[in-house]
C-alpha cells in the first residue's frame, strides 16, 4: 500500500525542462543574495523592514479605499479605517525608524519561538506520534533561539532579521538550484 507523500510525478513539461539552465541560474543568484544579505546583516534587517513598512502603506492605502467604496455597512466601514490608519501607522513606522522596527520584530520572533518550541515540544510527548525525537529536538533549537534572542534585545535586533532574510534566501536558492538540476536529469 503506498502511502501519502510517497507518489510524486517524476516528468516535467518539456518547454521547463528544456530550460533549467536559467532554474539553476535564479537559484544561484538567489542564494548569493542571501549569502549577502547575511554578510551584511544590519543592512539586510533595515532594508527588510523598510520593505515591510512600504507594503503596510500600500495595503493601508487598499484597505482604506475598500472601506470608502464600500459604504453603507457602517460598523465594517469604521473597523477598515481602524484597520487602515493602524497599518498606515506601523509603516509610517518601519519606514522611518527601520532599526526600532527591527528590535521590535526581532523580539516578537523571540517569543514567537519559544512558544513555537514549548508548543512542539508539548506535542511531542502528548501526540505519540513516530519520529518524536525529531520534534523534541525542533521544539529544544526553538527554545534555545528564542531565548538567544530575548536575551540578546535589543542588540539581536540589528542584525536577527538580516540574517533569517538571508537564511532563508539561501535556502529558497539551493532549493530552486537543486529543481534546476533535477529537471536537467529528466530532460536528458
Amino acid at each position: 500500500m503506498q502511502q501519502q507523500f510517497e507518489v510524486f510525478v517524476t516528468q516535467a513539461p518539456p518547454e521547463l525542462a528544456a530550460h533549467w539552465f536559467w532554474l539553476v541560474a535564479l537559484g544561484v543568484g538567489i542564494a548569493i543574495l542571501g549569502l549577502v544579505a547575511m554578510w551584511r546583516a544590519r543592512a539586510a534587517s533595515v532594508i527588510s523592514v523598510q520593505v515591510l513598512g512600504a507594503i503596510f502603506c500600500v495595503a493601508a492605502f487598499a484597505i482604506l479605499t475598500f472601506a470608502f467604496l464600500t459604504t453603507g455597512y457602517w460598523t465594517q466601514f469604521f473597523v477598515h479605517v481602524l484597520w487602515a490608519f493602524l497599518l498606515g501607522l506601523t509603516g509610517i513606522v518601519l519606514l522611518t525608524q527601520p532599526r526600532v522596527g527591527a528590535e521590535a520584530i526581532t523580539l516578537l520572533m523571540g517569543f514567537y519561538f519559544l512558544v513555537a518550541g514549548f508548543g512542539e515540544i508539548f506535542f511531542a510527548f502528548s501526540a505519540h506520534v513516530q519520529g518524536e525525537a525529531l520534534y523534541i529536538l525542533d521544539g529544544v533549537i526553538s527554545l534555545i533561539l528564542g531565548f538567544l534572542l530575548i536575551l540578546g534585545w535589543p542588540l539581536t535586533g540589528l542584525w536577527a532579521v538580516g540574517v533569517f532574510v538571508g537564511v532563508a534566501l539561501l535556502l529558497r536558492g539551493a532549493s530552486i538550484a537543486a529543481l534546476g538540476l533535477f529537471l536537467r536529469h529528466t530532460a536528458g
